[in-house]
């Protein structure tokens, strides 16, 4: 699993500088009532996707990650506040695992594997899992620090940088992904309280405009590389289904975080967001709101959003569901020679 917050498990926790989820409430309703790292009041969609796929749990962190039987298990790279893009620093603050470096934990899982198991063995467990993406929100933060630059220009650097991942992933032997597509970012109540429908409308428009890229990319790549299998899961269909028919999933609350508030304040900036912490106002029934923060859905959401990423119809998955990807066997063309970088590692 690579990605952002929406796919953390607790890659962030030691990481003094990072975007952290490892205390209250975060976990309230997690097994235990745990702050794993998880940035949700339970479990991720990564974790309700591994039980569909018939692991009994959700694949560990890196970080986490101590011995070759634990590999086998799947590892989860994603760290909170990641992007395509986003470099993750901040001065001299580490905020979070860039994308290139999470590329790079794998491929030193990979060299193990070889090392361990055998080229033969690794190569064959390599072209059969499912390798999990999700990025792209963080990146539009670039362009409010940067307000000259064009957004398509920004969407066309996000999708040929992709592009290039998924290649090298590739060339190390990965056959079938899952990538995540970017959610309608105007939806989230860090833009709703600002009360800017221009605002919302642009950012899920910045959305969509990336999303169609990102299909066109993959279906192109797909077709050039043998063996290549994938879906993408439908998060911006997904979020829109739940907020335009709240009532058809039993949601009251489409606007405000459960934990913390965002609201609209006087004078600059002009809203006011206090994020989940211990001290946070709470909401008491958490099954009733979409979002648990001021941008990360709740497990309510996560439970809906992954079964229809697992078993849902073109609308939220395509062109193939993760179900279906999972069963395919036909991913393994061009996995005959060597793990690619991982042999001349």
């Amino acid at each position: 699993v690579f990605g952002d917050s929406l796919s953390d498990v607790g890659n962030n926790n030691d990481m003094p500088d990072a975007f952290r989820a490892n205390y209250a409430h975060y976990g309230v309703d997690y097994p235990g009532g745990v702050a794993t790292g998880r940035f949700t009041n339970g479990k991720n969609s990564i974790d309700f996707l591994a039980n569909y796929t018939g692991f009994n749990q959700s694949p560990p962190a890196f970080a986490s990650v101590h011995s070759p039987e634990d590999i086998l298990q799947g590892v989860n790279f994603a760290s909170g506040g990641s992007g395509i893009l986003v470099d993750c620093m901040n001065g001299t603050a580490k905020m979070c695992i860039p994308m290139k470096e999470q590329l790079g934990n794998f491929k030193s899982i990979a060299l193990t594997m070889r090392l361990v198991y055998g080229s033969n063995a690794a190569r064959d467990i390599i072209s059969k899992s499912i390798f999990m993406f999700t990025f792209g929100g963080n990146d539009l933060a670039i362009l409010s620090s940067d307000p000259s630059l064009d957004p398509l220009k920004l969407v066309a650097n996000m999708t040929s940088t992709l592009r290039d991942y998924i290649k090298d992933l590739y060339n190390l032997g990965v056959r079938k992904f899952l990538i995540f597509n970017m959610p309608a970012l105007g939806q989230l109540p860090q833009v709703i309280v600002l009360e800017n429908k221009t605002l919302t409308d642009l950012l899920n428009g910045i959305a969509q405009v990336f999303n169609t890229a990102e299909y066109m990319m993959m279906e192109k790549l797909s077709s050039t590389l043998p063996g290549m299998k994938y879906s993408i899961g439908n998060s911006y269909a997904i979020l829109m289904d739940v907020v335009s028919r709240p009532n058809a999933f039993e949601m009251k609350n489409i606007t405000s975080p459960c934990c913390g508030d965002v609201r609209f304040a006087i004078g600059l900036p002009p809203v006011a967001v206090t994020e989940c912490t211990p001290t946070a106002s709470l909401c008491p029934n958490r099954r009733e709101y979409v979002f648990w923060d001021f941008m990360h859905p709740t497990q309510t959401v996560n439970v809906y959003a992954s079964s229809l990423i697992y078993s849902g119809n073109r609308t939220y998955a395509s062109p193939i569901n993760l179900k279906q990807l999972v069963e395919d066997d036909s991913s393994r063309g061009g996995v005959d020679g060597s793990l690619g970088g991982v042999e001349a590692m």
